[in-house]
């Protein structure tokens, strides 16, 4: 990373961020999708607020956002909803910084397993592949992924400040 960062959880004040964050994917990744995406706009934003207290944004010096990674917990699975870097602090390891922070909470929060679907034309693949993960199958256009986590995960490896 280039300038000095630091991950906190997330804030109401941080759903605008998102909103940007989402609709940029949507737009670039998966435009096919867009408008069935406007279409539900509505419950997209109810997970965002249901998920906000496993949400973690990276802030700059400034406090201004660079990213966030958000998840959901259910027993001993966490599924990583979404991860995004704002487009000019890609490939200077935010993202992996995000979801190395995903895997320790979620240990902490008692996951033994994290799982994850990515689009097939999405870059992140190769993010997740290098963090170990393994795919474990197809929906739709989406490649799934899947990671044990050991209990070591959540000890100390990213620091939430």
């Amino acid at each position: 990373m280039t300038m000095p960062t630091r991950l906190r959880p997330a804030e109401v004040s941080d759903l605008p961020f998102i909103l940007r964050q989402e609709r940029e994917y949507m737009e670039t990744i998966e435009p096919h999708a867009l408008q069935g995406w406007l279409t539900v706009l509505d419950q997209n934003l109810k997970v965002w607020i249901d998920c906000l207290p496993s949400t973690i944004v990276c802030i700059d010096a400034d406090g201004h956002p660079l990213g966030y990674v958000m998840w959901s917990l259910d027993g001993d699975t966490a599924t990583l909803i979404s991860i995004s870097v704002l487009d000019g602090r890609r490939r200077q390891g935010l993202g992996r910084l995000l979801l190395d922070a995903f895997e320790q909470k979620a240990s902490a929060s008692g996951a033994r397993v994290v799982e994850l679907g990515v689009y097939r034309s999405n870059q992140a693949e190769l993010l997740y592949r290098a963090a170990g993960y393994e795919t474990t199958g197809q929906d739709g256009g989406y490649v799934l992924f899947s990671k044990m986590l050991s209990p070591a995960e959540g000890d100390n490896r990213v620091l939430l400040g």
